[in-house]
């Protein structure tokens, strides 16, 4: 009697561990039959619980269906449903099974508190500072004495004034929101008559 029960305590860790490698992960479940503390292999990424572990059976893991994943070592009875962007965002790595879908918020927008906002657009006399990226919103400042951002354009940084050229006349003095104003003498009186009219804005 004292060898069968030897061989009995002996053989049931073994049955329980069987096929389990080093290094995969587990969890522990007391068998409902026999009362038995088993070591079960845990569902690989992609797979889901389909039945528990016994003292003669390994995990049973079922894959993944279609538009759904498990994207760490489990055992859980249902995979995850993948994930859809929102408004104004784009699919940077679609859903496959093991990974749910990553998003990225699309052009001329930043991620901001679970949405999607427009990236800030600059005051005039202000330039950019560090331009927005899906991550981060514009970093706009005031453009300094001599510097402008011309505000025909939306995304401008703040640059010097451009000087005249040696036949040119300052015309109009730049400012923070538009450059030096410059014209040759022949462009300021069209012939000897008249005055030529430039647009700054």
């Amino acid at each position: 009697r004292f060898s069968l029960f030897l061989f009995t305590v002996v053989l049931l860790p073994v049955l329980s561990g069987a096929g389990l490698a080093a290094d995969d992960p587990t969890y522990r479940r007391t068998d409902p039959v026999t009362g038995q503390q088993l070591q079960c292999k845990n569902c690989p990424p992609g797979t889901r619980l389909g039945a528990h572990c016994t003292s003669s059976r390994e995990t049973d893991c079922v894959p993944c269906g279609p538009g759904l994943f498990t994207e760490f070592w489990n055992y859980i009875p249902n995979c995850l449903r993948c994930g859809a962007c929102s408004d104004h965002q784009r699919v940077v790595r679609p859903c496959n099974g093991t990974v749910n879908t990553v998003c990225e918020c699309e052009a001329g927008f930043f991620w901001d508190q679970h949405f999607c906002r427009r990236h800030t657009e600059c005051k005039p006399g202000h330039g950019v500072k560090a331009s927005g990226t899906p991550h981060r919103d514009t970093v706009c400042e005031l453009c300094a004495d001599g510097h402008f951002a011309d505000i025909r354009k939306m995304h401008a940084a703040c640059v010097t004034h451009s000087a005249c050229e040696t036949d040119e006349q300052l015309v109009l003095p730049g400012s923070r929101w538009h450059d030096n104003v410059c014209a040759t003498c022949d462009q300021l009186t069209q012939k000897g008559t008249g005055t030529h009219m430039f647009t700054i804005t």
